[in-house]
C-alpha cells in the first residue's frame, strides 16, 4: 500500500534545513510572496508662494482632507502608497513648465495643480504631447476644458461664474451699462467673453477694464472707473491685491455710483468690503453651509479638528482633486493614461458641494454654484447666507470639443 506524505511548512523547514538551506516562514506557506508594489508618484505644482499663496494652502488642506475620505484614512489606493511631491512655481508660467517637464521626465504619468489660469493654459498641452494625466488645480480660465483629452479640471470654470450671476444683472434691467473690472491675464480675459456675451443678450451694454497683474496701486484704476460712470460693476478679481482695489474705489466714490457684482472671495477678505460690500450681489463656488452631504461634513468637521477653520473658497477644489486621484488611480492603477482618461470621463460623484459630473465630450466639471448675501453678525463680522442654488445643468458651459473615452 502507498503511503502519501503530506508537507507541512514545519517538515519542509526541517528537510532544508538539513540540505543546508535557510528559508523564511512566509517562503513556506505554500506561494511565494508577491513583491509589493512600487508607491504611486504624483506630481503637484503650486503657486506656494505669490499673490495666489493663500487659495494654494486652501487647496492643499481641501487635498489632504480629501485623499483621507477618498481612501478610509488609508491614503493608500489599490493597497499602494502614493508618493506625492510639491513643487513651487511661485506664480511663474517657465517655473511651472519646467516643473512639469521635470516630473515627465522621472517618469510620472499623473501630475496636477496651479490656480492661475495662465499657468494651467501653458501646462495642458505638455500632457497631450507627452500622454500623461493632468489635473489643473482652481484655475477657472475657459480654455481648459476641452483642450486635450489627457486634461482634466478640478473646479469650475468662468462660464460658471457668469451664469451664476446672470440673473442678477437681469434683475436690474434691461439697457445698463456694465462695465467688466479684472485682471489682464487668462482669467480676467475669460470673464470678459463670458460677460460681454451673457450680458449682452438681456440687451445691456459691455465695457472692459483689465488691469496689469502687477498694478499695487489702484487709484488710477478708480479714477477710470468713476469717469466711465457704469450703471453695474461686474467685478472678476483674484490674488492678495483685491483689497487695495476694493480701497481705492471706495476712496474715488466708485463704489456708491454703480451696482456692483462680483464672486464671493476667501474669508480673510470679508471685512475688506465694509458694510457697503452688504449691498453686493454676490455668486460663490462655495459656502460651507450650502450642502447637508456626507463628504461636506466631512470636510467641516476635518477643517475644524486639524485646522481649527472652516473651509475656505478653494478647500473643495482640493478635496474633489484627492477624489479624482484616488478614481484615476483604481482605474488605472497609477501608471496606464488611458485607462485613467476612460475612469475620469463621464464620472458622477458626490462631492462637498453635492452631485458633480465630468462631461465625456470635454471634460468640463458640471457642479452646482451659488446666490449668496454677505451679512453683518451681531459682533460686527460678516458670514454668507445662500440664497439660492444653481444647479450643474443651469450654469453647464457650451460643449467645446468631442473626446472619445
Amino acid at each position: 500500500m502507498k503511503r502519501i506524505f503530506r508537507l507541512t511548512s514545519v517538515t519542509m523547514s526541517i528537510a532544508m534545513v538539513a540540505l543546508g538551506l535557510s528559508v523564511s516562514a512566509s517562503q513556506l506557506s505554500g506561494a511565494a510572496t508577491a513583491k509589493a508594489k512600487p508607491a504611486i508618484k504624483v506630481g503637484m505644482i503650486l503657486e506656494q508662494t505669490g499673490i495666489y499663496s493663500a487659495y494654494e494652502t486652501e487647496w492643499r488642506q481641501g487635498f489632504n482632507i480629501g485623499l483621507k475620505y477618498a481612501t478610509n484614512g488609508t491614503d493608500k489606493v489599490n493597497g499602494q502608497k502614493l508618493d506625492i511631491n510639491w513643487d513651487d512655481d511661485a506664480d511663474n508660467p517657465t517655473t511651472a513648465v519646467s516643473d512639469f517637464k521635470a516630473y515627465v521626465g522621472a517618469g510620472y504619468k499623473i501630475i496636477g495643480g496651479t490656480g492661475d489660469s495662465s499657468i494651467a493654459d501653458e501646462l495642458a498641452p505638455l500632457a497631450a504631447q507627452n500622454k500623461v494625466l493632468y489635473i489643473s488645480g482652481a484655475a477657472a480660465d475657459d480654455a481648459i476644458t476641452g483642450v486635450n483629452r489627457y486634461t482634466f479640471r478640478s473646479g469650475r470654470q468662468t462660464y460658471q461664474d457668469v451664469q451664476t450671476a446672470k440673473s442678477y444683472v437681469q434683475a436690474l434691467g434691461t439697457g445698463k451699462t456694465i462695465l467688466v473690472l479684472g485682471q489682464d491675464f487668462a482669467f480676467g480675459q475669460s470673464y470678459v467673453t463670458d460677460a460681454t456675451n451673457a450680458f449682452k443678450s438681456l440687451g445691456d451694454t459691455v465695457d472692459s477694464l483689465l488691469v496689469p497683474l502687477t498694478t499695487t496701486d489702484f487709484t488710477s484704476t478708480a479714477l477710470q472707473v468713476q469717469q466711465d460712470h457704469p450703471d453695474i460693476i461686474f467685478l472678476a478679481w483674484a490674488g492678495t491685491t483685491g483689497a487695495p482695489l476694493m480701497q481705492a474705489l471706495s476712496q474715488e466714490g466708485a463704489l456708491t455710483t454703480a451696482h456692483v457684482v462680483t464672486g464671493l472671495a476667501n474669508i480673510a477678505t470679508y471685512p475688506f468690503y465694509g458694510t457697503i460690500g452688504t449691498s453686493f450681489n454676490y455668486l460663490s463656488l462655495y459656502v460651507s453651509a450650502g450642502s447637508t452631504n456626507k463628504p461636506n461634513e466631512y470636510l467641516v468637521k476635518a477643517m475644524e479638528q486639524k485646522y481649527q477653520q472652516p473651509p475656505d473658497l478653494f478647500t473643495p477644489d482640493g478635496f474633489v482633486w484627492a477624489q479624482m486621484l484616488v478614481r484615476a488611480i483604481q482605474s488605472g492603477d497609477g501608471t496606464n493614461v488611458n485607462a485613467m482618461i476612460k475612469g475620469l470621463a463621464g464620472w458622477s460623484f458626490l462631492a462637498p458641494k453635492g452631485e458633480q459630473t465630468i462631461r465625456v465630450s470635454d471634460h468640463a466639471m458640471l457642479q452646482p454654484m451659488y446666490q449668496v448675501d454677505l451679512v453683518q453678525t451681531i459682533n460686527g463680522g460678516y458670514k454668507p447666507v445662500v440664497l439660492r442654488t444653481l444647479s450643474a445643468s443651469v450654469t453647464a458651459p457650451p460643449v467645446t470639443a468631442h473626446f472619445s473615452k
